[in-house]
């Protein structure tokens, strides 16, 4: 069982879920997959062991 668990949002659905040992790898893997299209992104990586949020990351954006 891996350690962390990186899970990704579009408002409130989840869109992406990937878990690992490295948290910076998770981060970095959170951020650009959060970085491809335009709207309310938000993630957050979670210890697996006692579901305590470790990373969050949230992002607005919206063409005019």
């Amino acid at each position: 069982m891996f350690t962390y668990t990186a899970t990704i949002y579009f408002g409130s659905h989840v869109i992406n879920t990937k878990s690992s040992d490295d948290l910076d790898a998770l981060f970095i893997w959170m951020l650009t997959e959060g970085d491809n299209d335009f709207g309310d992104y938000s993630g957050q990586i979670v210890n697996n062991s006692n579901l305590e949020v470790i990373r969050q990351f949230k992002k607005n954006s919206f063409l005019n």
